[in-house]
């Protein structure tokens, strides 16, 4: 775990520091973060979930959810999730 972290952050010091981002006008992203003026709470209300996290919509068709938010559609005969 100690290797992975260790090139992890050098990767991002490399992405962050060094190399210039197109999409930044060949500006390095430190060179222009901001953090953000908003303060985040220390912790997070428990989660509340409904007695049904998955429920079928339609026949084969099913909403996945997470607490109050749907997070995707699941169709049966697709075997695959919409978002």
């Amino acid at each position: 775990m100690e290797r992975q972290q260790k090139r992890l952050d050098e990767f991002r010091h490399v992405y962050n520091q060094e190399r210039p981002h197109e999409a930044l006008g060949q500006k390095r992203p430190a060179t222009i973060y901001r953090p953000s003026p908003r303060r985040y709470p220390e912790s997070l209300p428990p989660i509340e979930h409904a007695g049904h996290l998955v429920e079928e919509i339609d026949d084969g068709v099913w909403s996945v959810y997470y607490g109050p938010v749907l997070l995707a559609r699941f169709e049966e005969r697709e075997v695959k999730f919409y978002g």
